[in-house]
């Protein structure tokens, strides 16, 4: 597994991610989540690294990670977007109980284009989860 070394952020979120609680959840409460990256560039490396992220905090929550949904190379002003609309289509499924994402810009870096894509994730009835909020309250 690649390590989050050569992004000093993600770094620094693996950290915070170290000093949290494991949860103990009994295998038939796991609810299903799925993850959803972005970005601007094709960066196999950060890419891989915020994968680690997810599989690491989905496994801190006693989350089950189902799919990484992911758009590399697509902008943040891209309205259509395969793996966005992947994800979209996975937590509409009945055992679907959140998205969850590194960082919010990885929706958009526009406030408004965050807001957008939010609001169609939970227009599902799923909620979405961004771990730079998660681990916010968490210092080092």
């Amino acid at each position: 597994m690649n390590s989050p070394q050569s992004f000093p952020d993600l770094q620094a979120l693996a950290l915070r991610l170290l000093f949290r609680q494991y949860r103990e959840v009994s295998s038939s409460q796991r609810p299903m989540v799925y993850g959803y990256i972005r970005c601007d560039e094709p960066q196999p490396d950060y890419v891989t690294a915020c994968a680690d992220l997810l599989t690491w905090w989905t496994m801190a929550e006693g989350w089950r990670l189902g799919t990484i949904f992911q758009d590399v190379g697509i902008s943040a002003e891209t309205v259509v977007r395969p793996g966005f609309t992947g994800l979209l289509d996975a937590v509409r499924l009945p055992d679907s109980a959140a998205a969850v994402v590194v960082d919010i810009a990885h929706l958009s870096t526009c406030e408004l284009g965050a807001r957008r894509l939010t609001m169609a994730i939970r227009s599902t009835a799923s909620t979405l989860h961004v771990l730079t909020d998660a681990l916010s309250e968490v210092t080092v």
